[in-house]
């Protein structure tokens, strides 16, 4: 009987000692996993930040290619006076001095030629530009002028040209369109013997 209470008390020491390491473990495995879920809530709120920083800047990024697309457009307008006698005699008209294409661009000049014949022609100037060391090249440009009715905003006479320039060291010009002088109307594009005309200049890098 001895030996048997002395098993039974034995057994019963190891059974205590298992329930004990098993609590001490339960209790490791909470903190373990208290810890592992505040990590989680962590890492979850520095991806949530680090998310919205990045849509952030794609914001940002996204607003100034926007504006940069905008600001490869440009759009001028312009007024001939006196046709009749421009057309008559052989003459040049051109923008006075020149225009950049927006703030610290690509500078550009809008010539005019009237033949003593039938036609005249459209050009555009590109000069070398205070701003060019700074500015992309080789640039694809497209010219489209409008000779305006001033009758009506309708029927304008439309031609436009695409070509690309390697930066100037010299001014040099392209030939945007000849335009036949019997295709203006006296009424609508030539009112008051004043021709008015719009350049739109559109700029890919």
């Amino acid at each position: 009987h001895e030996k048997m209470d002395e098993k039974d008390r034995q057994i019963a020491e190891l059974q205590l000692q298992l329930e004990q390491r098993d609590g001490n473990a339960k209790q490791q495995f909470q903190q373990l996993d208290g810890k592992i879920q505040k990590l989680d809530g962590k890492v979850d709120r520095k991806f949530q930040q680090l998310d919205g920083n990045v849509k952030q800047q794609f914001r940002q990024l996204d607003g100034r290619v926007g504006h940069l697309q905008d600001l490869m457009h440009h759009t001028r307008e312009f007024t001939v006076t006196n046709f009749s006698q421009m057309k008559g005699n052989d003459r040049n008209w051109t923008s006075d001095p020149f225009h950049y294409s927006f703030m610290q661009g690509y500078k550009f000049k809008f010539w005019l030629y009237f033949s003593c014949g039938t036609w005249m022609g459209v050009h555009l100037f590109l000069l070398p530009g205070e701003h060019d060391d700074r500015l992309l090249w080789p640039i694809k440009c497209t010219a489209s002028i409008q000779i305006l009715n001033q009758k009506e905003d309708r029927n304008h006479i439309e031609e436009s040209q695409s070509w690309e320039w390697n930066r100037p060291t010299r001014q040099t010009y392209r030939e945007i369109s000849k335009i036949l002088y019997s295709s203006l109307s006296t009424q609508a594009h030539l009112k008051g013997d004043c021709l008015r005309c719009k350049l739109r200049i559109t700029i890919k890098i």
